[in-house]
């Protein structure tokens, strides 16, 4: 079951080089109609933001920020425990906390990635990433219901502010990236009252074409897992057949 989402996220500029916000005329992260549930617990992925892709905020970001709501549809407190992205070969990958060692870790699995014969290209997205999965606003209570519908479906169509206006404000330096890459992270764990959603950012490794996002739970009751497949990213970060990979810096 999809759940429809909407997204506009463009963010500020700067000076220094290695630590560049991206210019003001970036395009907005484009919304992407990727979800499912399995009680207590549902997950919309909201919009994918890759190196130099729609939405990027830092230039040359070497990792992936993969933004996503999540709603405890039960009336109980319950605990979003963990995530993760698994890789081609099944193999997790977990968001990071540091921005720089995402980037030295994204860099280490290119290398890898390039030996096991993936022609990895940072820069390569899938339609969905560049133009969108889906139809947006019409099906977003279907999936995110709770006992008060209006207010679920209000939660899930509006992004934090922050995802949403263009910054003008300079921002050249290390401090200022690390300080936008704390205010959009999500960090687990992460309680969630009953009938409560969150919205934020989870930050990997740059993955090729991943094939799930994973979340683990945990209530008074129990414990449980969601799996959210990603066919429509299956070409992130893959060359197509007859595209040399773009050569990137070590």
């Amino acid at each position: 079951m999809l759940a429809a989402v909407v997204g506009a996220m463009a963010l500020g500029s700067c000076l220094a080089t290695k630590y560049q916000m991206a210019p003001k005329d970036t395009l907005p992260a484009v919304a992407l109609d990727i979800a499912t549930a399995q009680p207590p617990v549902a997950l919309a992925l909201r919009a994918v933001i890759v190196y130099n892709g729609p939405g990027s905020w830092k230039r040359d970001a070497l990792w992936d920020e993969y933004v996503v709501t999540i709603l405890n549809q039960s009336e109980s407190a319950l605990t979003i425990d963990a995530a993760a992205l698994l890789d081609p070969a099944g193999e997790p990958r977990v968001p990071g906390s540091d921005p720089w060692n995402l980037e030295e870790a994204s860099q280490t699995l290119e290398q890898r990635y390039v030996r096991a014969g993936i022609a990895f290209a940072r820069s390569e997205i899938p339609d969905a990433v560049a133009f969108g999965a889906g139809a947006v606003g019409s099906a977003a209570g279907s999936l995110f219901t709770t006992a008060s519908a209006t207010a679920a479906t209000a939660s899930v169509v509006a992004l934090p502010v922050y995802y949403v206006v263009v910054y003008g404000v300079d921002r050249s330096n290390k401090a200022a990236v690390r300080k936008e890459f704390t205010r959009r992270r999500l960090v687990l764990p992460h309680a969630l009252a009953g009938g409560e959603t969150m919205t934020g950012s989870l930050f990997f490794p740059m993955t090729p074409a991943p094939r799930s996002l994973n979340l683990q739970w945990a209530n008074d009751f129990g414990h449980g897992s969601l799996v959210l497949p990603l066919p429509t990213l299956q070409g992130l970060h893959v060359a197509p057949p007859g595209k040399e990979p773009a050569a990137t810096a070590p």
